[in-house]
């Protein structure tokens, strides 16, 4: 089984995940995805409590970047062939899933794409915890297209941090110049894709659409 979450921001909101998931009965063959913001790798000292916490869930953690991690740190972590595609591996049970990649969870397929942009950024109130790697590059997004060619752009589900421009427009969320590029990449591969579902997270509401689901305060069972 999978199971979805988002935005659990390192300690900040690890409770509320915690209650969360004690609704379900895990096992090792499930998975946990965080839509990003996960903040699993945040610093040398803060992180570790966090870590050991998924660690010793029964299942196995996967997480997207969000614009809140610390890409420096995490960029120390080695990649890996896993679940078809690149992963940055964090320890045994706990993988990054890289920006473009499609991997082959449970038997099906995910195109997967992070990144955002952070509004510290316009005012400097925390300049230490901004990194320029927070938005996709150049090689990123063409990445993820390479990708979907091999695929004929078809896969089972589509996970990114940001929404698509039109599911953003859907739940009336008002759009940043900093990061409408990626809204548009992820909307023009949303025109082409052919998915079953769309989830994503960043913005911090539980709405669902027609083929799409944002998640912030809830975890759902992808099929359910």
């Amino acid at each position: 089984m999978i199971y979805l979450a988002s935005d659990i921001h390192g300690h900040i909101r690890l409770e509320k995940l915690k209650k969360l998931l004690q609704s379900y009965t895990l096992t090792d063959r499930d998975y946990l995805i965080i839509l990003g913001d996960a903040g699993i790798i945040w610093s040398e000292t803060e992180h570790k409590e966090v870590q050991s916490f998924y660690d010793n869930l029964p299942l196995t953690t996967l997480f997207l970047d969000g614009n809140h991690e610390n890409f420096d740190l995490l960029e120390t972590y080695p990649i890996v062939k896993a679940f078809g595609g690149e992963v940055r591996k964090i320890s045994d049970k706990i993988f990054h899933l890289m920006r473009g990649e499609i991997y082959t969870i449970d038997n099906k397929t995910f195109f997967v794409f992070g990144g955002g942009f952070s509004l510290k950024k316009l005012t400097n109130s925390s300049p230490v915890n901004v990194w320029e790697q927070e938005m996709p590059s150049e090689e990123e997004y063409l990445n993820g297209l390479k990708n979907l060619t091999k695929y004929n752009y078809k896969v089972d589900y589509m996970l990114s941090h940001v929404a698509p421009k039109q599911m953003a427009y859907e739940m009336w969320i008002p759009l940043i110049d900093q990061e409408i590029e990626l809204n548009n990449y992820l909307e023009d591969v949303r025109k082409k894709a052919a998915y079953k579902k769309w989830f994503f997270g960043h913005h911090h509401k539980d709405r669902d659409g027609e083929d799409w689901s944002a998640i912030y305060d809830r975890v759902l069972i992808l099929g359910e």
